[in-house]
């Protein structure tokens, strides 16, 4: 029995270097290793799917769907994919089974059979698509072309829309230079003079952010007119992720008057410029700290912003980017070096029970739809697992859409946020908690 086990895992190593060497994430690419997106792949329970829902005011048509998507996928090839582990590692090939739209209210598990292993699925239910995406494969930028080609081809099938395709990735169009490149291939060069910027991390905690099992999480989603918001980010000099970070935060600081250290927005900021990667769709994000000081309370919404903004720039700077880029870097050789999946999941192990006060943003900037914005109510992303508070925020149309996602039910943060839009005179439309989850992956087999 041992020699018939023996000879089995011979014959499916050679089938998987034989595999890794064929294929990857575009015609002619091979040996192809997930870099960039590491840290998701060793989690104890798996990584749980990022979801895009597109919500229509018409009922959804499967078979128009999935007549988009075909023609989509043509032009992302690197979308129909799936993963090969070997000695621990993982790498991107070709998949064989064609990415199909499925009517359903259950989000599929990455990776897994009843999906054909994909990374990407669709699905659909009454008014709403839904696009699960691995975080492994790519972050909100990179999945998010693929989700505005879909929009166009399924509105001018369902709808026979004449939107133009300004700013739209058409199925017969070219790659971009550098789309796939993986951004943690090499060191960065940058300007060892400068000082780097570093903003502390020791901030308050809300009570609920705490790493705990937990069954479901909540959301809460608010539509804000977008002029509303645009125009008071502009009479403030704010974006509007600052802007959102200064109102959630002093919602928070409204609500724990004794807060005693900085109430922290740890924005999720694109770095791609930085590294002269500006197409690329893999992992290109870093988390950015945004303190709320005590100090601030003294202080008007422009000057907070001000400060904000100065902050976030000095954090954004090309060299101090490509410095913590080269940090990253360091961690991922290590890994490598690691023989197998046991010993590269003990040493990610930490990322299991990490914890950042206070809270989350994550600004995806407008979604390119063109006229198409007349056919959707909302859009929006989250995922479940995460502990504490995120606020996610995509433009649509003629609207910001903010997703409050939440590993607790209590809607008292996205009240504190909705007071703050009350005090600055601007309207919403917020839904009630909703309970969710998002699935955990099935790549690899675990005990």
């Amino acid at each position: 029995m041992n020699l018939i086990r023996r000879v089995f895992a011979r014959l499916e190593r050679s089938n998987k270097k034989m595999l890794i060497n064929s294929s990857g994430s575009t015609p002619g690419a091979k040996m192809e290793k997930i870099r960039s997106g590491q840290s998701y792949l060793y989690q104890k329970n798996g990584m749980e799917s990022e979801v895009f829902e597109i919500t229509f005011y018409k009922k959804v048509s499967g078979a128009l769907l999935n007549q988009a998507l075909m023609e989509t996928i043509k032009r992302y090839p690197y979308i129909n994919t799936k993963l090969v582990e070997l000695d621990g590692d993982f790498y991107i090939i070709q998949n064989e089974m064609a990415l199909t739209a499925k009517r359903t209210r259950e989000l599929a598990r990455l990776g897994h059979i009843s999906c054909g292993y994909h990374l990407v699925d669709v699905t659909y239910f009454e008014k709403s698509v839904y696009i699960s995406w691995h975080h492994a494969l790519c972050d909100g930028k990179g999945i998010k072309p693929f989700v505005e080609t879909l929009i166009y081809y399924y509105c001018k099938l369902k709808y026979r829309s004449r939107a133009g395709a300004d700013g739209i990735r058409l199925a017969d169009s070219p790659l971009l230079p550098g789309e796939t490149t993986e951004p943690n291939l090499s060191s960065y060069s940058f300007d060892e003079r400068k000082e780097p910027v570093n903003v502390s991390r020791d901030a308050y905690a809300i009570p609920e952010n705490v790493i705990e099992e937990h069954e479901t999480d909540y959301r809460y989603d608010v539509q804000v007119p977008a002029a509303d918001f645009m125009r008071v980010c502009k009479e403030n000099r704010a974006t509007p992720a600052i802007l959102t970070s200064l109102l959630v935060s002093e919602g928070i600081a409204r609500l724990y008057p004794d807060f005693d250290k900085p109430i922290n927005a740890n924005v999720a900021v694109d770095i791609r410029d930085a590294l002269d990667l500006p197409n690329t769709f893999k992992n290109c994000v870093r988390s950015m700290p945004l303190p709320f000081p005590r100090e601030f309370l003294s202080l008007s919404l422009a000057e907070r912003a001000e400060r904000q903004r100065a902050l976030l720039n000095a954090q954004r700077d090309r060299d101090n980017l490509r410095r913590a880029a080269n940090a990253s870097l360091g961690m991922f050789d290590k890994l490598d070096a690691l023989p197998d999946y046991q010993s590269k999941q003990g040493m990610m192990g930490f990322f299991n029970g990490m914890l950042l006060n206070t809270y989350f943003i994550s600004y995806l900037g407008k979604m390119v739809v063109n006229e198409n914005a007349r056919y959707i109510d909302t859009v929006g992303f989250y995922n479940s697992g995460a502990a504490g508070l995120g606020v996610n925020i995509l433009s649509c149309g003629d609207k910001f859409c903010f997703n409050f996602k939440q590993s607790f039910e209590s809607d008292q943060y996205v009240k504190a946020f909705l007071a703050g839009l009350d005090r600055l005179g601007v309207s919403y439309r917020a839904s009630d908690a909703i309970p969710f989850l998002t699935p955990n992956d099935a790549i690899i087999k675990r005990k």
